[in-house]
């Protein structure tokens, strides 16, 4: 897979290897604007389709009202998003991996993505609204 790293590209990777969270491409374009004055908003969303597409960032709905990215480690991961207080947990793949291996045999169908989120409630907000 050949990959063709621009400037914006590569402080988009940078940005985001150094992330302790997700980013949203507001966020990113916010943070690297001062160091790339050129950037524009619309090339860092084309630039982050362009590293989703060669598998460099994973792009991910976690309720937020708007997508954010990560990038792609070694070790895949799964996230829970708590729906009150829209706390992120990561989510080992070994603890996922058996079901969408069920999935696949069970229904004859391939699954392509490696990202699940779930939608519930932390320990914190379970114990605050019980």
């Amino acid at each position: 897979m050949s990959v063709r790293i621009t400037t914006a590209r590569q402080l988009i990777l940078d940005e985001l290897r150094d992330a302790e969270t997700h980013l949203t491409a507001a966020q990113i374009f916010d943070i690297l604007k001062e160091r790339l004055p050129s950037l524009n908003i619309s090339t860092v969303y084309r630039s982050l389709e362009y590293l989703v597409q060669k598998q460099l960032v994973s792009v991910s709905d976690l309720g937020l009202g708007t997508q954010v990215y990560e990038q792609v480690k070694d070790q895949i991961h799964h996230h829970l998003v708590c729906l009150n207080c829209k706390e992120i947990l990561d989510l080992e793949d070994e603890i996922v991996a058996n079901f969408f291996e069920n999935i696949q045999k069970e229904r004859n169908f391939k699954i392509h993505t490696n990202h699940l989120v779930l939608y519930g409630h932390c320990q914190t907000c379970q114990k605050t609204n019980s």
